[in-house]
């Protein structure tokens, strides 16, 4: 506890025969209202003289101004009334002269009242008489008067202009009420069992909350500023609003049950039947007790006073700056923060005095080991991460942690403990810290950037301290972001220390250092090392990318030799765009040194996956298959005994699949560079439908006819491969029928005459071929009925021609006649442009000047036609 408030002695009577029974205040002067009907009116100033006392002057003694004990005492200084309830009725006086005015008749027999002055044009303005009322004029106010006469609540409201209450209304309640006040332009009573809230509209009565007061207690309802009331229920009191409902999720708990409440924020004073009880208004947590030998009475104006029968007392309020100097020194800061918020002074003072407290007050949350709630007030406060990691022994390098200096020694934190600090610490400080600075532009300043950089190392270091003892699940997410600032030096020994080698990969690739990570990587993947394969190594080389080619090369080498198909996806794979990258060449080279049968593979991945269009990739997987065909196809031949060979491609075992591929890559690549590979066909034995189909490429056409009509004895095969040259637009290829006929019909040395498959041609293909040439061709021994379907073909076809000519002829002569009778029907038409011709639009004559004249023979000028249309120029003709 602190001291709030100081209590300043003002009145103290020994001997007199009577007792203060009730007081009010407005300025500086102070009423007090006797059991013996005297009103004692007392100055007291703002402030304390040299002595350190109030200097109190006793103005008026008013005597005679009731004939009883005054029970309620109101001033009403805006309309200079003062009210008071005396022998059951409520009495009306002058508050400068106390001149007494017509009392109200119709209160007799009242026991309480009470008074509301409120805004007329806003009612739901805070009417309390230290709230937004109390300086305004009457003419913006109005004053209403409750009196409660036993169970009757008759309300009265002040007439300015005629000075004087009138009646208003008239209500009844279910018991006799203890307490009243007014809530906008409803009420709010205290009865013996309940509180009630009595609509001042409908006149109807709902509970608020049962009082459940014993034999000797009185229900408390107290008028606060903001709108609020207090109401209390044994020793706890509620806040509820202008609707009856609830303000605030919490209440003011007391030692006692209060006889009266009041509020003088941020705290709130009650008087018990022990002593007067300060508590704070947010936190209900107990303040000050003083001691004030039968404290009964207390009123608030622009200064609080407190009365017992034969003593009173003024409040005065200790300034805050003391309180929160006195709170800081209990270590009480939320209270001290509370009261810090209330201090008036300038702005960028406040934030400082606010930001220490803060400060302070998260260091003693670490201390007392709530880590939550400290790790949220530094990430709050901005405090620099050092200066918060260095609480934490070990997780900052001594020449930084140094430059530190604390309060108080931070705990010596071990165990569950430990690790719950190191959670909150990450969970509610660096992780934030981290996005907060990410977040951030990058500083132009140099110094600036440096010390940014530093900041970000120092966070991430600690991080990874902190994940490898609490999670280590995270340490792989926090290394694998590749805009993390580790320091790789400690970060590096701490890894290698708890044996997280993947984590060390994950740090080396993302700072660059892939030469590092390929050897942790080679000597962990061993068949005993902690990463056990090749995987994780093709993987990384997968990712590298050209850049770093020469690392792929040295370090792919093993991977062959452990597993092939692996090493071969370090160069093929598809699921990086970085392989397709790599310089094909030296990849081609590089396999031949070091996997030699890996070569095949990789030129049919990157020339029938990738579409690689380079003659020189085409060339070598020309020259592969040839290699892997040759020495075959030589033992296949030497074999056979006589036999005949079987179709190209249908070979046994490895030699027709090889084969295969062979044939199908000359038919089908146009990329290869015949003219380079020929000279490595010719001198085999055997490959000869490869060698034609190279010398059909470089456009010798009769050699590779003559293979296929004469070596491979292949007539099908030879018009099918005349099908796909021919074409008759092409000089080179539109003969090639014509030269098959020749090499059947006049072959070169060494062949036999084929006259039958000659005929067949010249049957099939009898319109690809020249007729004349042809027939010149045929031996004068050739028959008529073996060429009469050629013949007759060929006949065919010319006719069928000269009849389609003589039809588009006659075709071609119709529409030549339809034009001329169309071209006289248009030059029938004329129109004739004098002087007198005017145009349509503009009504001007037409003349020499350009016109464009419509079907029905209007005429406009060219300039004003507004179309081509006639139903646009029809509007002009009407």
């Amino acid at each position: 506890m602190h001291s709030a408030f100081e209590f300043s002695p003002i009145l103290e009577w020994r001997s007199l025969p009577f007792q203060i029974e009730s007081m009010d205040t407005y300025g500086t002067k102070l009423l007090i209202g006797t059991s013996k009907g005297q009103l004692l009116v007392y100055s007291i100033p703002k402030q304390k003289d040299v002595s350190g006392r109030f200097k109190v002057e006793l103005q008026e003694t008013k005597k005679g101004f009731s004939r009883k004990s005054i029970v309620q005492l109101t001033a009403v200084h805006q309309f200079n009334l003062l009210l008071s309830l005396s022998d059951g009725f409520v009495m009306v006086h002058d508050l400068s002269t106390f001149q007494e005015r017509p009392r109200l008749e119709k209160s007799k027999g009242c026991h309480l009242y009470a008074v509301d002055v409120q805004d007329k044009r806003d009612p739901t303005a805070d009417s309390h008489r230290c709230g937004e009322v109390r300086n305004k004029t009457p003419r913006d106010l109005r004053v209403r008067l409750a009196v409660s006469v036993r169970r009757k609540i008759i309300v009265f409201e002040w007439v300015h202009q005629h000075s004087e209450f009138r009646e208003v209304r008239e209500y009844t309640l279910p018991d006799q009420p203890k307490v009243i006040a007014w809530a906008g332009d409803n009420i709010i009573a205290g009865l013996k069992k309940e509180y009630v809230y009595l609509n001042g509209e409908t006149g109807e009565c709902s509970e608020i909350w049962k009082t459940g007061l014993q034999v000797n207690q009185e229900p408390i309802l107290s008028r606060l500023p903001g709108n609020e009331f207090l109401l209390s229920k044994d020793n706890l009191s509620i806040f509820i609003g202008l609707d009856s409902k609830p303000t605030r999720n919490y209440g003011i708990k007391w030692d006692e049950h209060p006889l009266c409440v009041d509020l003088a924020a941020p705290y709130a004073i009650a008087l018990t039947g022990r002593d007067v009880e300060v508590r704070t208004v947010d936190s209900g947590s107990i303040v000050q007790h003083i001691d004030l030998d039968k404290a009964k009475f207390m009123c608030q104006g622009d200064a609080m006073y407190i009365a017992a029968p034969s003593n009173c007392w003024r409040i005065e309020s200790v300034p805050l700056s003391l309180q929160i100097r006195d709170l800081l020194a209990l270590e009480e800061y939320e209270e001290a923060l509370n009261l810090a918020e209330r201090v008036d002074e300038e702005p960028e003072r406040k934030r400082a005095r606010i930001s220490n407290i803060k400060k302070s007050y998260a260091f003693a949350q670490f201390n007392k080991k709530d880590f939550e709630k400290a790790m949220k007030t530094f990430a709050e406060l901005d405090i620099d991460p050092e200066h918060v990691i260095g609480l934490f022994p070990g997780l900052l390098p001594s020449e930084i942690g140094d430059r530190y200096e604390y309060p108080t020694a931070p705990p010596v934190l071990e165990g569950v403990e430990l690790e719950t600090a190191l959670s909150d610490l990450v969970n509610y400080y660096l992780t934030q810290k981290r996005s907060d600075i990410q977040k951030q532009p990058e500083p132009e300043d140099q110094e600036i950037a440096k010390r940014r950089n530093e900041l970000c190392e120092t966070i991430d270091t600690t991080l990874l301290k902190c994940y490898l003892q609490t999670n280590p699940a995270l340490v792989g997410p926090l290394l694998r972001v590749p805009n993390n600032r580790c320091s790789v030096t400690i970060s590096e020994t701490l890894l290698k220390r708890a044996e997280r080698f993947e984590e060390l990969v994950m740090l080396y690739k993302n700072r660059g250092l892939h030469r590092r990570a390929l050897e942790l990587l080679y000597k962990h993947g061993q068949r005993n090392g902690k990463l056990k394969g090749h995987y994780k190594t093709m993987l990384y080389l997968q990712r590298l990318g050209p850049k770093h080619f020469d690392l792929i090369l040295e370090f792919s080498k093993w991977v062959f030799s452990t597993d092939h198909e692996d090493g071969l996806a370090i160069f093929t794979s598809d699921d990086y765009p970085e392989i397709a990258q790599l310089p094909r060449g030296r990849v081609l080279q590089h396999l031949k040194e070091h996997a030699p049968f890996l070569v095949v593979e990789y030129l049919e991945h990157i020339i029938f996956k990738w579409e690689s269009p380079e003659p020189e990739f085409h060339n070598s997987l020309l020259q592969v298959y040839l290699d892997l065909v040759m020495q075959p196809a030589k033992e296949y031949l030497a074999g056979l005994n006589g036999t005949r060979p079987a179709p190209p491609g249908s070979e046994p075992g490895e030699l027709g699949k090889n084969r295969t591929k062979l044939l199908k890559f000359l038919k089908t690549s146009k990329q290869y560079t015949p003219q380079k590979m020929i000279s490595r066909f010719l001198d085999i034995d055997g490959l000869y439908e490869e060698r034609a189909l190279l010398l059909g490429r470089i456009g010798r056409h009769d050699q590779a006819l003559d293979i296929y009509a004469h070596k491979l004895n292949a007539p099908v095969q030879a018009e099918e491969y005349c099908k796909n040259i021919y074409d008759p637009e092409d000089k080179d290829t539109q003969d090639v029928f014509l030269s098959l006929l020749q090499i059947y019909l006049k072959p070169p040395k060494g062949g036999r005459t084929n006259v039958k498959a000659a005929l067949g041609v010249l049957k099939r293909h009898y319109d690809r071929v020249d007729t004349t040439r042809a027939l010149d061709l045929l031996p004068t021994t050739t028959k008529v009925s073996e060429i009469h379907d050629f013949l007759t073909a060929v006949l065919r076809k010319r006719f069928a021609a000269r009849r389609q000519g003589e039809v588009l002829k006659n075709l071609l002569k119709a529409e030549r006649l339809q034009t001329n009778e169309q071209l006289l029907y248009y030059q029938a038409k004329r129109i004739t442009i004098d002087d007198d011709k005017l145009c349509l639009v503009c009504r001007k004559p037409i003349r020499t000047s350009a016109f464009h004249c419509y079907p029905n023979g209007a005429a406009v000028h060219l300039y004003c036609a507004p179309s081509r249309d006639m139903a646009d120029i029809e509007q002009y003709m009407r």
